[in-house]
């Protein structure tokens, strides 16, 4: 599906909604991931996911350079959310399990595809 709106319709809201309908909380394992252009987007994304999955048991975790440590061995968050470059070195080093996951978004997937670089990665991590 392709959403595309106006600054504050609430496009976040819709995907964000979507990501926590289609969790299983009783399987600790990743079941979404949501790619931003941007760290300061990933935090904001987040920020709507806590707001919003606050009533419920999701587990989240971010994606994003400098965040988790470097000797990270699993991930179990039902929602990852962060940038292109930081999510593949997480599935290459196999830290993230892609076994489980249920939703992908790309949010501004026009802006990735135009940054240099943000376009070859977004596709790796949906390989």
């Amino acid at each position: 599906m392709i959403g595309q709106s106006q600054s504050g319709t609430g496009k976040t809201a819709a995907f964000v909604l979507t990501m926590l309908s289609r969790v299983d909380f009783s399987l600790n394992k990743p079941q979404a991931l949501c790619l931003a252009p941007s760290r300061e987007l990933a935090r904001q994304i987040m920020s709507v996911v806590a707001a919003m999955g606050k009533f419920t048991p999701v587990q989240t975790e971010y994606a994003i350079k400098d965040y988790l440590p470097r000797t990270a061995t699993n991930v179990t968050a039902h929602i990852i959310v962060g940038t292109p470059g930081t999510m593949t070195d997480l599935l290459r080093r196999k830290v993230i399990d892609p076994t489980h996951i249920k939703v992908f978004v790309l949010d501004e997937a026009d802006n990735m595809l135009d940054m240099a670089g943000l376009g070859d990665q977004t596709l790796r991590v949906k390989k």
